[in-house]
């Protein structure tokens, strides 16, 4: 896996922080351009608040059931520790429903890209390396 060798620490929210109330989340997340090893902080007030990570489907419907990770100190920080999506609500009931959620996604680069072409190739050429040293040990026996 290719990564950002610098992170970026994000505070969700920014200034606002992880509240209710005259933030969208989902405008905030698509101003950002996440990588691998970035840091999400999520400044909250625990009384009020949580941070769930949860599946597609349970961002999308608002009701959680089985959350990936659940955050609740108040000051949480979560790594970025690979590409795909991320969805992340907050898990006290109605607050989900009105917007206390975004989703980020984390797309490889284009040198992932390169460097999947080039290991195929050396994959290949020592496929050949061995095939052709196979080759000529049978014909030495015969």
């Amino acid at each position: 896996m290719v990564a950002s060798t610098t992170a970026v620490v994000y505070e969700v929210g920014d200034s606002q922080g992880w509240i209710i109330g005259n933030i969208d989340y989902s405008q905030w997340a698509s101003t950002k351009n996440f990588h691998v090893n970035d840091i999400l902080v999520f400044n909250y007030n625990n009384k009020y608040h949580n941070v769930m990570q949860v599946s597609k489907q349970e961002y999308e419907s608002c009701t959680i059931t089985n959350p990936i990770a659940t955050f609740n100190t108040g000051k949480d920080s979560i790594t970025l520790q690979a590409y795909g999506d991320y969805y992340y609500v907050c898990g006290i009931p109605g607050h989900c429903q009105i917007g206390q959620k975004f989703h980020i996604n984390i797309v490889g680069t284009s040198s992932q890209g390169s460097a999947s072409v080039v290991a195929s190739l050396l994959c290949f050429m020592l496929l050949i390396t061995i095939i052709a040293i196979l080759e000529f040990c049978f014909f030495l026996t015969f």
